[in-house]
């Protein structure tokens, strides 16, 4: 059997099938950065295949790991990993990166659409110069009038080169679009090409086939050379693939040099297994349906030995996100931001290098450096709770160590009190940087406010001076961090002369039993200084002179230890980790530290969550990006890592909002929030038997029916980590009795991470509202591609939470319909294209309409000038169907922002609203005092936004509450 003449040769049997392409990225480890390069193995598929994404079968159960299985042909031994002679080797091993992709009209040539057609930018690049896309040419050879552009600067040197991405980057780091090839065969490429107008009148240039072993070494390649012009003309070229050649890259590449900058247009691209080229055909659109990793490679036997096949397994990112088990969150999280220069994990003590018999904290980053003890009124093993929840100390096993020092005995004496003394790698007993920038944390605990329990109106945290910062003689200079007597913690660095360079004291009470965390940076130029404690809130001070030293001899932790030998104001409480970088570090690096170790990163959005599990668990999918979230909105309480997977901290964020995580078709991590549900008001396509109508025929085995299993009258939410939780208030439980009356009481329990306990109970609320009554489900459907190829790309994109309509139209009953979001999409066929079938698992859309009111805005339709009182603007929020006189309301003393999100955004009050009829385009508003600066056309009036929030994408909300704005479901209507 053989394809049809003109289609990819491991392509279908039938032109009007699609082209199943089963790709491995050989040299990309499962968790590694490395970029994928995608290795064609579809000609080597054997009998059926199935490719089911993450999914489960009902919208409350948890998502299970999506799997793909297949059989490749295996009689040369290619897929044995102890072939050392295999073409693969050494690179059959568990967790290589798969993935499937479904060409909906395949034909010869076997590039991208989008690079084919020129409409796409996303996998070409260019070894100088810039890249971009233009419409409306003159028709091609290929007939086409759309182009990538290549803008070359005046005197680039000959060999300049543009192409696929591949060519002209690092193959080690940066993902190409390279074509699978067969070794020892024919293969050709062309393109359409012109110089636009403005540039060089002519340009030499070379197209080129370059061949790559599976290793992206560059064999030798393949060129034709041509004199291009501001007209229209075709290169082509061939050449055969070496015996080691896995891969393909077409480009082009200058033979002169440019001598004005210069504009090439490019398009047609073609590169097909042939030993001549033929014209060019557009290679139909390509979309990827599954990706994953391969898990094993069991390989069998068949017809008493003689036929090998190789049964692949390949599993989803949630599996390893399930297997893997998260430590304590510090130590991960601190790796992850800069590398510390040193770093101190005050529970585990060694032998003290320095002092006989003493102890000493080590260096986790493996340097000589240590913390030595000094003194004897420290004690390790004390606990790490603290007075509240909240307070705790975030995800570090304990022991801790105690400081149990008395501030009026110890004052200026060296024995007086205990403390830690830094010893470098080269011996000295000084951490900080002399240059460059630095930053220091420490978290501790203390119940002990200075000034109330002793002599002393300060405590120290950590010092570092100069020999003569306490006696006032000799160099003065100093910077230490303390508790002063209002419980706050401030910064203090003086110059040599004991002249105060900066100052900064923080706002928030430390002295009250929870853990804090201090987080001290000097900028790289020395002359700013930043304190973060707790929080994202920082404090500034700049200096008009650099504030780093070079004569700072002596450092302590715990105490201030100046002139070397007097130790005064020491530290009494918990300290569990000093950490310092040889750099300054970001805002966000900073309130990442202290928000994660004082309140377990409580505050977070959904997303920002997702992103801080996936970088605790140094997890990378291998896809096209590492993870993202979509409508999802909730704000999580603190939350505890150790111990949990990381599916599981993430189910639980997604929880807290009756969202789900799952993995998309383009093997993306994906949290989705409820609202995504609420906000899909059309569904993406209907399947039904009006074919005329575009519905999309299934087969006969639809079942509706009033499932009992998901029957919840009793809604049991446990609240962890919330700000104000309590031993009273973690159980957040609602029930209907009328519904246990009629259906017998059913429980539904939930743990979730909410920042309020209140949200629980919003929870509990919409879970009840949602189950307490039965609702009409469809256990799923499928749908027959082979039968019906020309529905292929409606439904190839279909992905996790979609909205679909089903509709049934029986003989002799009423007709039914059924909105429904997926929940599982499966994908399976075989190697002769014969069979090729999608089946759906399917859940319920809400039985009510949600609507959605959104800020009143409107844009205005000319400029004005500054001193006006009166604008006019298009439709408020869009939507002419309700009169704008009821929406923004007159003589009240209504305030709007008028350009927001410009530079000239100001407060205006609204005096009054011209009266319209519906269907009004353009409306007068009238303001109480002129306007103080100029507005261009299409600037925005719009209520005001707290905190700056942006006016959301136009499509994603509805404009105002009226029929365009419900988002799906049958009534009663219900709005939040």
């Amino acid at each position: 059997m053989t394809t049809p003449a003109g289609y990819a040769l491991d392509g279908p049997l039938i032109s009007s099938w699609p082209r199943v392409i089963l790709q491995i990225a050989w040299t990309a480890g499962g968790n590694s950065t490395a970029p994928n390069h995608w290795y064609t193995v579809s000609s080597r598929l054997r009998g059926s295949w199935k490719a089911e994404l993450a999914g489960r079968q009902y919208e409350l159960d948890a998502v299970q790991s999506g799997q793909m299985s297949f059989s490749l042909d295996n009689v040369d031994g290619a897929f044995d990993p102890d072939n050392t002679s295999s073409f693969f080797y050494p690179y059959v091993v568990p967790y290589r990166r798969c993935r499937l992709v479904l060409q909906t009209s395949p034909t010869r040539n076997l590039l991208y659409q989008g690079i084919a057609t020129g409409t796409s930018t996303g996998a070409v690049a260019a070894s100088t110069g810039t890249i971009g896309m233009t419409t409306g040419l003159a028709a091609s050879p290929s007939g086409l009038t759309t182009a990538l552009t290549w803008a070359v600067p005046n005197g680039a040197a000959s060999g300049a080169a543009f192409g696929l991405a591949g060519a002209t980057q690092s193959w080690a780091t940066t993902a190409s679009w390279a074509v699978t090839v067969t070794p020892g065969a024919a293969y050709s490429a062309g393109v359409d090409i012109s110089l636009a107008a403005g540039g060089m009148s002519s340009l030499g240039v070379q197209q080129q086939i370059a061949f790559y072993d599976l290793n992206g070494n560059a064999l030798t390649s393949s060129s034709a050379s041509a004199t291009v012009t501001t007209s229209w003309s075709r290169i082509t070229v061939s050449g055969a693939a070496q015996a080691t050649a896995a891969f393909a890259i077409v480009s082009l590449v200058t033979t002169a040099a440019t001598t004005a900058a210069t504009t090439v247009q490019v398009t047609g691209w073609q590169l097909e297994q042939a030993a001549a080229p033929t014209p060019w055909a557009d290679p139909g659109p390509f979309t990827s349906v599954w990706q994953g990793f391969v898990e094993r490679w069991p390989q069998k036997y068949e017809q008493n030995g003689k036929y090998g096949v190789v049964q692949v397994t390949a599993v989803d990112a949630l599996a390893p996100l399930s297997q893997l088990t998260l430590g304590y969150a510090m130590p991960a999280w601190v790796a992850s931001q800069i590398t510390p220069q040193y770093w101190f994990d005050l529970a585990s003590t060694t032998a003290s290098p320095d002092i006989s018999g003493g102890k000493a904290f080590p260096d986790l980053g493996g340097s000589a450096a240590v913390l030595d003890i000094v003194g004897s009124n420290i004690a390790t093993g004390t606990s790490i709770t603290s007075t509240s929840s909240v307070g705790t100390l975030w995800n570090t096993p304990g022991p801790v160590i105690t400081l149990s020092n008395s501030q009026a005995s110890s004052g200026g004496s060296a024995s007086g009190a205990s403390y830690l003394q830094p010893r470098t790698p080269s011996g000295g007993t000084v951490m900080l940087p002399t240059s460059g920038g630095w930053t220091r944390m420490i978290c501790f605990r203390t119940t002990v406010t200075p000034g109330t329990g002793g002599t002393y109106s300060a405590t120290s945290l950590w010092c570092a001076a100069g020999p003569g910062f306490y006696s006032g003689t000799g160099d003065k200079s100093g910077v230490y961090c303390f508790i002063n007597s209002t419980g706050n913690v401030g910064v203090n660095v003086q110059n040599s002369t004991g002249s105060s360079l900066a100052t900064t004291n923080t706002q928030q009470f430390v002295c009250d039993g929870n853990w804090h965390c201090a987080v001290v940076s000097l900028s790289a130029d020395g002359k700013t200084l930043t304190v973060a404690v707790d929080s994202y809130i920082t404090w500034h001070n700049t200096a008009t002179s650099d504030m780093h030293s070079t004569t700072y001899d002596h450092d302590a932790i715990g105490t201030f230890l100046a002139d070397s030998n007097v130790n005064t104001q020491p530290f009494a409480g918990d300290l569990a980790w000093v950490a310092q970088w040889n750099a300054e570090l970001t805002q966000s690096q900073r309130g990442d530290l202290c928000l994660g170790f004082a309140n377990g990163w409580a505050g977070d959005n959904n997303g920002t969550r997702l992103n801080r599990v996936l970088t605790l668990a140094n997890f990378h999918s291998g896809a096209v990006y590492n993870s993202a979230y979509i409508a999802a909105e909730a704000i999580l309480g603190g939350t505890s890592f150790q111990g949990r997977s990381p599916l599981d901290v993430i189910q639980e964020c997604a929880d807290t909002e009756v969202g789900q995580f799952t993995v998309n078709r383009a093997g993306v991590p994906v949290l989705y929030g409820q609202l995504w549900r609420w906000i899909q008001s059309q569904p993406v396509v209907t399947f039904g038997e009006h074919t005329a109508a575009g519905e999309i025929p299934y087969l006969d085995d639809v079942e509706f029916e009033q499932d009992p299993a998901h029957l919840y009258n009793d809604i049991q939410i446990t609240c962890d980590g919330s700000v104000d939780l309590t031993n009273t208030n973690a159980l957040q439980e609602v029930s209907d009795a009328t519904s246990q009356a009629a259906y017998f009481p059913q429980s539904l329990q939930r743990t979730i991470t909410p920042n309020f306990v209140s949200n629980g109970m919003a929870v509990a609320q919409y879970l009840l509202s949602q189950y307490k009554d039965p609702h009409t489900r469809l256990q799923g459907l499928t749908i027959d591609l082979a039968a019906n190829p020309s529905v292929l790309t409606a439904l190839s994109t279909l992905n996790f939470g979609d909205m679909v309509r089903v509709n049934r139209r029986p003989a002799l009953a009423p007709s039914k319909t059924l909105d429904c979001f997926l929940e599982q999409v499966a994908w399976s066929g075989d190697d002769t294209g014969a069979n090729l079938k999608l089946h759906l698992q399917m859940s319920p859309a809400s039985q009510y309409r949600y609507g959605v009111i959104s800020a009143a805005w409107a844009t205005l339709t000319a400029g004005v000038a500054a001193g006006v009182t009166t604008v006019t603007l298009g439709p408020v929020s869009g939507n002419a169907a309700i009169a704008a006189q009821y929406v923004i309301p007159s003589g009240t003393g209504y305030q709007m922002t008028l350009g927001y999100g410009t530079a000239n955004a100001e407060t205006v009050t609204i005096q009054s609203v011209q009266a319209v009829a519906v269907g009004y385009s353009t409306v007068q508003i009238t303001f109480t005092a002129a306007t103080t600066q100029p507005h261009s056309a299409g600037d925005y009036l719009c209520d005001i936004n707290p905190g700056n929030l942006a006016i959301p994408p136009v499509g994603r909300y509805p404009t105002c509450f009226d029929g365009s704005s419900q988002t799906g479901g049958t009534s009663p209507l219900v709005s939040f």
